[in-house]
């Protein structure tokens, strides 16, 4: 979020856990329809086999994001 007020766009990338506090935090930014691309929760013990399946996941979330903005 921060990068997107510095002009560059951007977007979120949380696991379902976090999507509540993703969304609060873009309310208190003062854009309630932030994009978000969500992937599959946990990510810390991944492989990097794994990883690139949650990253695979997680593109096409992120180019609708920067697209739709």
């Amino acid at each position: 979020m921060e990068t997107d007020l510095l002009g560059i766009p951007s977007t979120v990338l949380t696991t379902r856990p976090f999507i509540s506090q993703a969304h609060a935090m873009s309310r208190m930014r003062g854009d309630p329809e932030y994009g978000l691309a969500i992937i599959e929760h946990p990510i810390v013990t991944l492989n990097d086999g794994e990883l690139s399946e949650r990253a695979a996941t997680a593109v096409p979330q992120v180019i609708a994001c920067l697209v739709d903005r």
